[in-house]
């Protein structure tokens, strides 16, 4: 029977004798260090799968994130203008001037309510993932 040529060249570079397998030739402590590191590069390759796939959430969240926004833009901005103008031309403000301003006020809180919301709920998550990652490791 023919040796595999990889098992050859590792036996040979070992330094063993003919017929005895380099894969087999571990001692019981060593194959143990090999699977542990094994087992650990599995988990650390896992992780980055996940921290690839996190980001890519985010980005595709971001992304549908800033539509929506373009979208409130303009309807936050045909709101003011219908029912804010009138408003304007009775005190004498100007038009032009008005709605930019109004609209950067209600828009900035609208912002400071989702931002707060998003901590709170991001917050209680992590919490829980902390929480969970514990129990898990005991």
């Amino acid at each position: 029977m023919e040796e595999d040529p990889k098992v050859a060249e590792q036996r040979h570079r070992l330094g063993l004798p003919q017929g005895i397998d380099p894969r087999k030739a571990l001692d019981s402590a060593a194959m143990e260090r090999v699977l542990k590191a094994q087992a650990l590069a599995r988990a650390q390759a896992q992780a980055a799968t996940t921290v690839v796939l996190g980001t890519v959430v985010t980005l595709v969240t971001s992304a549908f994130g800033f539509i929506a926004a373009l979208a409130w833009n303009d309807a936050i901005t045909a709101l003011i203008a219908k029912y804010l103008q009138p408003v304007f031309k009775s005190t004498g403000l100007e038009v032009a001037t008005g709605i930019p301003v109004v609209k950067a006020i209600v828009l900035t809180i609208i912002a400071v309510i989702v931002v707060v919301a998003t901590q709170r709920v991001a917050g209680r998550y992590a919490k829980k993932s902390v929480i969970n990652a514990a129990t898990e490791n005991n």
